[in-house]
C-alpha cells in the first residue's frame, strides 16, 4: 500500500487538479485510486483548493463531504492546497508547480485508469519532445476550427510534459494568458495580439494553449500524436483504438452534476 506522502519524490509522476466543485474532488480521489490499482508504485500528487480535504488527507480521516473508499487517503502521495486558486481552470496555475523534476503526466480529474500499460506512460514522451498531447477528434468537440486556415488539434485534458525551463515557462504563460482571455471587460467580441476570434472560444483553455503554441516564441518541442488509448474521451468511436485497450477513459462529468454540487 502506498504511503500517505513520500519524503523522496521520484523524477516522474502524475498530477491531478480539483477545484470549486465536490464532483471534481471526488473524481480526483477515484482517479488516484484507479492509477494505484494498476500501477502501485506510481506517485500521485493532487492540487486542491480545499484546505478542509487536505487536512482530512493529512490526518487520515474518512469524513469527506461525499462517499469515498475507507482508505482513500492511501492512494494519494502528496496533496497541495496552499495558494491553489478557487478557479475552474486551477489546473493552469498548478502545472508549472509540478513536484516532479523529470516528466509529469497531467490528467483531468474526470478520468479513470483501466489498464496496466499505465506503467509505460512516461516512455511515451521521447527524448526529442518536451510536451505531448493526444489529438482532438473534431466529431466529438464543440469547437476546433477557428478560421479557414487555423484549427486547434491538441487535446488539453491529458498530456505529458518535461520539467525544463521552456516548458515550465509555457505552463506559467498558459494561466496568465487564460485570465486575460476571459476578462469580463472583453464582452461582445475581443481582440488580442493575433487578431479577433468569436466569444465562443474565450472560455476554452485549449484555445489559449493553441495560441501560445502557434504564435509565441516558446521553444518547446511538442507534438499531438499520442495514441488516443491514453486519453479515450467519452463519445470517441471504438475503432479509434485500433484493437488496443484503453489505458485512461475520459468520461467527463455532466454540467448539471457539476453545478448541482457546488461547494
Amino acid at each position: 500500500m502506498a504511503k500517505r506522502k513520500r519524503n523522496n519524490i521520484p523524477d516522474n509522476g502524475f498530477l491531478i487538479v480539483a477545484s470549486l466543485y465536490n464532483p471534481f474532488y471526488k473524481a480526483a480521489i477515484e482517479l488516484a485510486e484507479s492509477i494505484k490499482l494498476f500501477y502501485p508504485e506510481a506517485h500521485v500528487t493532487i492540487f486542491i483548493d480545499s484546505s478542509e480535504i487536505q487536512y482530512l488527507w493529512k490526518e487520515k480521516l474518512n469524513t469527506l463531504p461525499f462517499k469515498a473508499s475507507s482508505d482513500w487517503y492511501e492512494h494519494i502521495d502528496q496533496m497541495v492546497s496552499t495558494d491553489v486558486p478557487k478557479h475552474i481552470r486551477a489546473k493552469l496555475w498548478a502545472l508549472s508547480k509540478t513536484p516532479y523534476k523529470g516528466k509529469t503526466v497531467y490528467l483531468d480529474a474526470d478520468m479513470m485508469c483501466e489498464h496496466e500499460d499505465v506503467e509505460n506512460i512516461f516512455d511515451q514522451l521521447t527524448d526529442d519532445l518536451d510536451l505531448l498531447f493526444t489529438k482532438i477528434r473534431p466529431y466529438n468537440a464543440k469547437v476546433t476550427k477557428l478560421t479557414n486556415t487555423e484549427e486547434m488539434t491538441a487535446h488539453c485534458g491529458m498530456f505529458i510534459y518535461r520539467n525544463n525551463p521552456q516548458t515550465i515557462t509555457l505552463m506559467e504563460s498558459w494561466y496568465g494568458e487564460y485570465l486575460k482571455q476571459t476578462e469580463k471587460t472583453n464582452k461582445g467580441g475581443w481582440v488580442n495580439t493575433i487578431g479577433q476570434y468569436p466569444d465562443d472560444v474565450r472560455k476554452w483553455d485549449t484555445f489559449t494553449m493553441w495560441k501560445l503554441l502557434t504564435y509565441s516564441d516558446h521553444g518547446v518541442r511538442w507534438d499531438d500524436n499520442l495514441h488516443c488509448r491514453w486519453n479515450f474521451v467519452n463519445g470517441y468511436h471504438p475503432n479509434e483504438l485500433e484493437d488496443l485497450d484503453r489505458v485512461f477513459y475520459h468520461y467527463t462529468i455532466p454540467e448539471h452534476v457539476i453545478h448541482a454540487k457546488k461547494k
